[in-house]
């Protein structure tokens, strides 16, 4: 069967509960070592979270458990110090790569 063209895939944002397009959230994976990184690819390995694109959903992810949870751990998990440094100060939105 072929896909439905009309289709556009919803994520949920870990922070604020918002549902979005997929397009429009980051999604965040673990790298080796265990700090939380941006997957520009949408293609990385393992549990997959997504976020959105301001700074108040960016700010609440440093606190509170929402990664440990999003990505079922044990442990407290943190950004990547990269990963807040993508961070542009226009608008409060977050570049996007392409």
């Amino acid at each position: 069967m072929g896909r439905n063209k009309g289709h556009t895939p919803v994520r949920t944002c870990i922070s604020c509960g918002v549902k979005r397009g997929k397009k429009e959230l980051v999604r965040l994976i673990l790298d080796p070592p265990g700090l939380v990184v941006r997957d520009d690819s949408g293609k990385g390995r393992g549990r997959g979270a997504y976020v959105c694109l301001n700074k108040p959903c960016i700010g609440k992810l440093e606190t509170g458990d929402r990664l440990k949870r999003a990505f079922r751990k044990e442990r407290p998990l943190f950004l990547h110090p990269e990963f807040l440094e993508e961070m542009s100060d226009e608008g409060g939105y977050i570049k996007m790569k392409s």
